[in-house]
């Protein structure tokens, strides 16, 4: 039996995928990439390497920008040059779409990139050392560049809107925005199916739910769960863009970046990445997943 190893499995990301693949009887083993030495630990049965191990962005703390890169960048560059000489045949990077400049609304894997921050460009990079080397022949490298993650057990844009619904109306109504997020079981699915299906080429791959959720649409399934009615008024986006303003003026939450995140859709497209798995539709239908991530949230008690 092929074997998975993987990196950063004390992460959201990497304690859901191996409980996918012990489920699934998949043999995997966990490397940590805080050794020095941790090469040495690598089996010489490895098939596959899945690598998760990263630092986050944290918009608070700018004092480990270099760690971004030394992490993000250079440790992945180690393991890939491992992979490049080792008898493992498949690499799995995970990345993310808000590489994609933040104007664009329809995101493909051909969208200009604007890397804002140094978590960004520390990923980016990392992506750009693995797209310039030359695979030998038998082995393959996939980027999966996954729109934002939601799910039980980790929070999320729509876990902040359920926490703001539950308190106060919905003053957006105006704005029906859509926004394409990925859900951690959509996410650890296709990762696996990769593994399985050596067809997939090498190549950057969006990963995303099937349907991007309209801000409306999820506060009536919002109101659907909790069986309570919540308020949307439709303000006028004049009148938003006014509030916005004195929010940079008297430093409120509310500012013009807070509208522009509330008034700009965002939707990633996947096709490529079903095309090559040749699947109709994401393995987790997004009505369902959006139903039961609410449930999920309402039962922690925000």
């Amino acid at each position: 039996m092929s074997l998975i190893v993987l990196t950063g499995t004390t992460g959201y990301i990497g304690q859901n995928l191996t409980k996918l693949c012990n489920d699934k009887s998949k043999k995997n083993k966990s490397i940590s990439l805080r050794f020095q030495n941790w090469y040495k630990m690598m089996p010489q049965e490895t098939d596959t390497i899945i690598h998760l191990a990263a630092i986050n962005h944290n918009p608070q703390d700018s004092a480990f920008d270099e760690e971004y890169f030394r992490v993000n960048t250079e440790l992945t560059s180690k393991l890939f040059r491992y992979f490049l000489s080792s008898n493992a045949k498949t690499f799995i990077f995970l990345s993310t779409t808000e590489l994609v400049d933040k104007s664009l609304v329809q995101v493909t894997e051909a969208s200009a990139v604007n890397p804002m921050n140094p978590f960004l460009q520390s990923k980016y990079d990392a992506e750009q050392f693995i797209l310039k080397q030359n695979l030998p022949e038998g082995k393959r490298a996939i980027i999966l560049r996954v729109a934002p993650l939601y799910g039980r057990e980790i929070k999320s844009k729509l876990h902040d809107t359920f926490g703001y619904c539950k308190k106060f109306p919905w003053f957006y109504g105006a704005l029906n925005t859509k926004h394409s997020f990925c859900n951690i079981d959509n996410l650890t699915e296709i990762v696996y199916q990769i593994t399985e299906n050596q067809s997939v080429a090498s190549g950057v791959y969006n990963v995303a739910d099937d349907e991007a959720i309209e801000s409306i649409q999820f506060v009536n399934w919002m109101s659907e769960v909790l069986e309570k009615k919540t308020t949307i008024y439709k303000v006028p986006k004049g009148v938003l863009n006014l509030l916005a303003k004195l929010g940079n003026v008297f430093k409120w939450e509310f500012n013009t970046k807070k509208l522009f995140e509330k008034s700009h859709s965002r939707i990633v497209n996947c096709d490529k990445l079903k095309s090559e798995l040749n699947l109709s539709k994401m393995p987790l239908d997004t009505q369902l997943a959006i139903l039961k991530t609410i449930e999920y949230y309402n039962s922690i008690k925000i």
